[in-house]
């Protein structure tokens, strides 16, 4: 197995405050790392593992499923655990669609940030998925530029495919993860795009109604799109979510 150029896991040892940070479909690493970078340098612990299938080849994606993806996103939050007395964890896209389900069974972490996770249905791909015709892969909406991020001079590493077995597999979890919502109750920082392409901004009420956390708030970003580690408010979000995590550690 290949990994691509840049698309490895990310680790960098801080002090006994750790945040687990989850990249999206088809995404890796690489599309966090300005978060993760910035805050490692303010001394955090940070782990951010390469999910299961990504990183390598559009098939090797195709050959996995949420049992997988969490599989790797509970790995790395063990190894966390097992360094740092506090933990938190970050997510975007279905990045973030997992930390609500860490979050849901793992009800002692210090925080979660959520970042443009979708937990409603992505019912501009259902006629796609759901065609007993359907090709193996399509292309991405990403594939065309300026869909991911407002910002044309950043780029993420990423497949320009989706393999349509493992979007299927992850909009079974999707549902799952909304079924969920109740059950969350760690402090809760959610982060969404006004202009994202790909999930629609009403996500971020939806999450903000449902779960049961106290200590949650919703920050709209009127000009990014859907990387928002990426696009042009990246530095405010470095911000606030180093301010959330230090507020609560």
């Amino acid at each position: 197995m290949t990994i691509m150029p840049g698309a490895g896991a990310y680790w960098f040892e801080g002090n006994e405050v750790g945040c687990l940070i989850l990249h999206g479909f088809t995404g890796t690493p690489q599309n966090v790392r300005p978060l993760a970078d910035y805050l490692a340098r303010r001394g955090l612990t940070v782990s951010v593992p390469r999910i299961a299938g990504h990183g390598t080849t559009v098939q090797d994606l195709d050959a996995t499923g949420p049992g997988d993806w969490l599989g790797t996103a509970e790995q790395a939050l063990a190894d966390l655990r097992s360094r740092c007395a506090t933990v938190f964890v970050a997510g975007i896209s279905l990045g973030g669609t997992y930390t609500l389900e860490l979050a849901r069974r793992h009800q002692d972490l210090a925080g979660v940030v959520v970042m443009a996770a979708p937990v409603l249905d992505l019912e501009a791909l259902n006629p796609v998925v759901e065609d007993p015709n359907r090709p193996a892969a399509i292309p991405a909406p990403w594939a065309t530029v300026g869909v991911l991020v407002n910002d044309l001079g950043a780029g993420g590493i990423t497949y320009l495919e989706m393999p349509l077995n493992a979007l299927e597999r992850g909009m079974g979890l999707i549902k799952q993860v909304r079924e969920g919502l109740t059950e969350v109750t760690a402090p809760a920082l959610l982060i969404y795009g006004d202009a994202d392409q790909i999930v629609d901004k009403a996500n971020g009420p939806f999450v903000l109604d449902r779960i049961a956390s106290t200590d949650k708030r919703l920050l709209p970003l009127p000009d990014s799109s859907h990387e928002l580690t990426l696009d042009v408010d990246r530095e405010r979000i470095m911000v606030e979510v180093y301010d959330f995590i230090r507020a609560r550690s």
